[in-house]
């Protein structure tokens, strides 16, 4: 899959698409962030309008190179305030320095609470106390929304307005009566906009950290538009004169900025005076072992630098990538791999909210069973929508792989299609000769249709884009199914495969024998691993899913909706008049 990398920074708007199988940045480019409105030296505020138009350029590239994800880094501090009656104000820039500092009122908040600290530019300082009415936005999160329609943002986005707290996320008294956004602990899909499913974004210097290398041992120099020095440690360290940022699994980034910005630096001014600054800080900060020294700013000064603190016993590493872009590429790579997707089925129970349900239960897909299931096309054309709104995949189970059948559902939004009873690679290719468009399949074309929410972009930009969106998963329940894995897997349109355990032990003539069925779960597996392809199995039993996790599943689909109307029926009863 190709991803979408995004870094919002102060002086550049840069992205990149990445291919997460490969690795490999395909293409990258960068616009100027727009000029201010007002600089008057104090205040700082850019037209949303310019600002919305890079956004949506950007992504309708991603859309054209068939992105499917997208991860966004912020500039940190900046906000957007819209009225009462929904409109917008212009993007107040982290560069704006109208807010008060002087007041009592201000002067007596726990900003290390925050994760942040009291300063001109600090949004807090500028809101609060105000009565104000309307709803709040950080940056990363007006662009969730301006995406999305979802006011949502990760919690290293959120804390830097000083209106979170960082151990919980949760917005603190000094909002009033604004309304606030939603503030992620985890790196989670906020949305989809034109079939890219879009995360969380992130605070650029928590990016940049984990993009530079620095980790536990090391300080990072960042030196750009705002030079700061951090580190990382627990939430547990003294506070002192820092800011304890949040960072990623509960650590925290001890931060001190306002140091000389890489502007004047780059003028051949200040050098010393930003040595004598780094020097004074590290003296604050939890002790480390090195320097990191990275940012778009730090070509022109590192060898200077590295001189300089080497006279120290101080070692230097230089970060020559752009570490913003490199963390965004971690954060892609980390939230592939090291998570285990789970879902449930939906077997013959017709709820169209049933995707909303289990979207904002946590889960990452659903299976619509339309083999045994008796959905008919009504049905899961509801279901459908819903699940491409709110950013869940709903895959179908087909029972008939005609292509009327087929055509139909992929017209009505479905983009992933399970075929059960898998035996030979060309039982699946009917499946992707008919959801695939040219010259991959002969997938008919109509689009002014929900697939392409009735907005298709070109014709041909749309086929690609479509075809890279379509997976087609094979379900492996019969010995010569697993006779053929091999052959199955090897064709590039095969997206992964399903395990269908209770087909497979009646065919293997194992019903009581698990120690078969275990066998041949971890030999699905280890075909699926070898060649770099999602395997996941359909199961309710927990010594299966045990011991498909110990094997690298990466998907389980656990129950149905009718095992969780039988079981909740049972307790009630039980919960009333006992067992």
């Amino acid at each position: 899959m190709v991803y979408l990398l995004l870094d919002v920074g102060s002086t550049f708007i840069k992205y990149s698409f990445y291919d997460e199988s490969s690795k490999t940045i395909l293409q990258s480019d960068k616009y100027p962030f727009p000029d201010s409105n007002v600089d008057d030296g104090k205040r700082f505020s850019v037209s949303l309008l310019k600002l919305n138009k890079i956004i949506f350029d950007v992504f309708l590239r991603a859309k054209v190179n068939g992105c499917g994800k997208a991860f966004i880094c912020v500039q940190m501090h900046g906000f957007v305030l819209r009225d009462t009656d929904g409109h917008f104000g212009d993007y107040i820039s982290w560069r704006d320095n109208s807010g008060d500092t002087a007041s009592t009122a201000i002067k007596a908040i726990d900003f290390n609470l925050m994760g942040t600290s009291l300063k001109n530019n600090l949004p807090l300082a500028k809101l609060a106390f105000r009565n104000l009415e309307g709803e709040f936005f950080t940056l990363g999160s007006y662009i969730a929304w301006l995406l999305t329609q979802n006011n949502a943002t990760h919690i290293t986005d959120a804390c830097a307005s000083g209106f979170f707290y960082a151990d919980t996320g949760e917005y603190n008294q000094y909002a009033g009566s604004l309304k606030m956004p939603t503030a992620c602990k985890s790196i989670s899909i906020v949305g989809n906009y034109n079939g890219i499913l879009i995360y969380t974004p992130i605070g650029d210097h928590q990016a940049s950290f984990l993009g530079s290398g620095a980790q536990l041992n090391k300080y990072l120099l960042n030196i750009g538009t705002a030079t700061q020095i951090s580190c990382l440690s627990d939430a547990s360290f003294a506070d002192g004169e820092y800011e304890k940022r949040p960072y990623f699994d509960e650590k925290r980034l001890y931060t001190i900025s306002g140091l000389i910005g890489g502007d004047r630096l780059f003028e051949g001014k200040g050098w010393e005076e930003l040595f004598d600054q780094v020097i004074n800080a590290i003296k604050k900060l939890p002790p480390k072992d090195k320097i990191v020294i990275g940012g778009g700013g730090s070509c022109r000064i590192y060898s200077y630098l590295t001189s300089r603190f080497e006279k120290l016993g101080i070692e230097c590493d230089h970060a020559e990538n752009n570490i913003g872009m490199e963390g965004l590429k971690m954060i892609a790579d980390l939230t592939d791999s090291k998570k285990i997707e789970v879902g449930t089925m939906l077997s013959e129970v017709c709820f169209s909210n049933f995707p909303v349900i289990a979207k904002n239960s946590g889960l990452d897909f659903v299976i619509v069973d339309n083999e045994h299931g008796y959905f008919d096309y009504s049905d899961i054309a509801q279901l459908a929508i819903k699940a491409t709104l709110i950013g869940i995949d709903m895959i179908v189970r087909i029972g008939d792989s005609s292509r009327g059948h087929i055509t139909k559902l992929a017209d009505m939004g479905v983009n992933a299609f399970l075929l059960p009873m898998t035996n030979t690679p060309e039982d699946i290719e009917r499946v992707i000769q008919y959801a695939k468009y040219p010259p991959i399949g002969e997938r008919g074309v109509s689009t002014t249709r929900v697939h392409t929410l009735y907005n298709p972009p070109p014709l041909q930009d749309y086929m690609n884009i479509a075809n890279q969106k379509m997976r087609i998963y094979a379900q492996i329940e019969t010995v010569k199914g697993i006779k053929n894995i091999k052959k199955i897997l090897a064709d590039p349109q095969v997206s992964g495969i399903f395990i269908g355990p209770n087909d497979l032990s009646v065919d293997m003539n194992s019903i009581n024998d698990k120690t078969a069925i275990l066998q041949a779960v971890a030999q699905i597996i280890e075909a699926a691993n070898d060649v770099g392809k999602p395997c996941g199995i359909i199961t309710g039993d927990k010594t299966l899913i045990d011991a498909s996790i110990s094997y690298g599943i990466k998907m389980i689909s656990k129950g149905s909706e009718l095992n969780m109307l039988i079981n909740g029926c049972k307790n009630i009863k039980e919960g009333i008049i006992g067992g």
